[in-house]
C-alpha cells in the first residue's frame, strides 16, 4: 500500500512553476538557476522512474543546497524512492533523516515501524529493542493521525482521506506484527481488526486471516480468506497469500475434529 507514491514530484514540478513563469507566489522556489537545474534532474529521474538516479539527484541537492526550500518534499521523495527500491537500510536511513528534520512526520514513523517490523526476527538478540521501536512509532504515528487534519506537503487536500486511511492501517499492522513477534497473538488479532476497520484493503484482510489462524479460529481465518481470494482488486501475491492462510486453516480445523 503505498497511495503517496508519485504525489511528491508531481507537487515539486508544479511547486516550480510560478517561478518559471515569472509568477509570484507562496510556494518552494529554487533559490538559483544552478538549484533550479539540480532539482530539475530530481524531476526527471523520478519521471523516468529511476530509483537510483532520483536518490543520487536528491542527495546532490540536499548537500550542495542546504538552504533549499525543497527539502521536506525531497526528504519524502527520498523514503518513497526507497521503499520501491525495497531496501530496508535506505528506508531506515530516509526515515531517520525525517523524523531529525520533523518528529512529527507520520509517513517516516509508519515507514520506520513497518520496516522494523518486516525485517526483525524472533531469534534476533535485539528483538526487545526492535519491537519497542516498531510500538513507539507506530503509536506515536496514531496519535498524530488522530487530529493530523491538514494534508503534510506534497499530498494534496484531496487525496489527504485515502492517504490517512492507508498510513493508519499500516501503522496498526506493525503493532501486530511486533505483538506477533511477543507471542501476544490476542493481542496481535486486536491489532490486525483495527487495521482492517481503517482500512479494509485486501492486504490487511491477509494479515488478519493470518492472525486468526495463529489464535486457532479457523473459521474466521478461512471466511477472511475467501474474502480477499474473491476480491477484484487484490494483487496477485495478496491472493496467494491469503489462500495459504486458508490452506492452513482448513487443515488446522480438519486436524483438530
Amino acid at each position: 500500500m503505498r497511495r503517496k507514491l508519485a504525489v511528491c514530484a508531481a507537487f515539486l514540478l508544479l511547486s516550480m512553476m510560478p517561478l518559471l513563469a515569472g509568477q509570484a507566489a507562496k510556494q518552494p522556489r529554487p533559490k538559483t538557476q544552478k538549484e533550479l537545474e539540480a532539482l530539475q534532474k530530481v524531476q526527471a529521474a523520478a519521471q523516468a522512474g529511476n530509483v537510483d538516479d532520483e536518490l543520487a539527484a536528491i542527495n546532490n541537492v540536499l548537500e550542495n543546497f542546504v538552504d533549499t526550500e525543497f527539502k521536506p518534499q525531497l526528504l519524502v521523495m527520498a523514503l518513497q524512492a526507497s521503499e520501491r527500491k525495497n531496501d530496508y537500510a535506505l528506508i531506515v536511513t530516509w526515515s531517520e533523516r525525517l523524523l531529525q528534520s520533523d518528529p512529527n512526520d507520520i509517513d517516516a514513523r509508519v515507514a520506520l515501524a513497518e520496516a522494523t517490523a518486516r525485517h526483525t526476527r524472533e531469534n534476533d538478540l535485539d528483538k526487545a529493542d526492535s519491537i519497542k521501536k516498531i510500538q513507539d512509532n507506530a503509536n506515536k504515528a496514531l496519535e498524530l493521525l488522530k487530529t493530523a487534519n491538514t494534508p503534510p506537503a506534497g499530498v494534496p487536500d484531496a487525496q489527504w482521506p485515502e492517504v490517512k486511511k492507508d498510513l493508519t492501517g499500516r501503522a496498526y499492522v506493525a503493532l501486530g506484527q511486533a505483538a506477533t513477534l511477543d507471542k501476544k497473538f490476542p493481542d496481535a488479532l486486536t491489532q490486525y481488526k483495527a487495521a482492517v476497520a481503517a482500512d479494509p484493503a485486501p492486504a490487511m484482510k491477509a494479515y488478519l486471516a493470518k492472525s486468526y489462524v495463529e489464535n486457532k479460529q479457523y473459521d474466521d481465518a478461512i471466511t477472511t480468506a475467501d474474502q480477499v481470494i474473491a476480491d477484484a482488486s487484490a494483487p496477485a501475491v495478496v491472493k496467494q497469500f491469503a489462500q495459504s492462510q486458508k490452506d492452513v486453516a482448513t487443515k488446522l480445523k480438519g486436524g483438530a475434529k
